[in-house]
């Protein structure tokens, strides 16, 4: 019995001295960072270089944009061509700094926008992986229905033709 205390006892401290452990916050600067980026797209503030790396990748659903200057046009495409009334709410964002040494920034949240050529409110739940590197974001990974985006730039092509 004695044996067996020993090696229950040994097992736990060595799991307790597991230095392979990944981390999860969400009150830290790369978390906030996330929360400002957000705030920043909504409020249509694309100075964003500072937080992007120039060649980041960024894969929307199946679609791969690369480089800043291309995201950025995404970005600034909802507010100029798409949508009016952009929002972002329910925003959760936690980061993730695992025992690799790879870092990633998780974000849960509803957007919602209207129509500039419909005028058809939209919802939209969605989920954004961020890959970071060097204090920069180096890749960007987009989860949500693109039912809006199509209906929106199809009414505006057909308005345009």
């Amino acid at each position: 019995m004695k044996f067996l205390y020993t090696i229950t006892l040994s097992a736990l401290l060595l799991s307790c001295a597991n230095t392979n452990q990944s981390v999860v916050k969400s009150d830290d600067e790369l978390s906030s960072t996330i929360n400002l980026l957000f705030e920043k797209y909504v409020a249509n503030d694309w100075e964003l270089s500072d937080y992007y790396a120039d060649d980041v990748i960024a894969r929307v659903n199946n679609q791969e944009l690369n480089g800043y200057e291309n995201l950025i046009a995404g970005y600034k495409a909802h507010h100029e061509l798409l949508y009016d009334n952009i929002s972002v709410d329910d925003l959760y964002v936690h980061t993730n700094y695992f025992s690799d040494g790879e870092v990633w920034s998780n974000s849960w949240f509803t957007w919602s926008g209207v129509g500039k050529t419909t005028g058809e409110e939209y919802t939209n739940r969605a989920h954004f992986d961020y890959k970071w590197e060097n204090g920069k974001i180096v890749e960007l990974l987009a989860y949500y229905s693109e039912y809006a985006d199509l209906k929106e730039s199809a009414a505006l092509q057909a308005a345009q033709e």
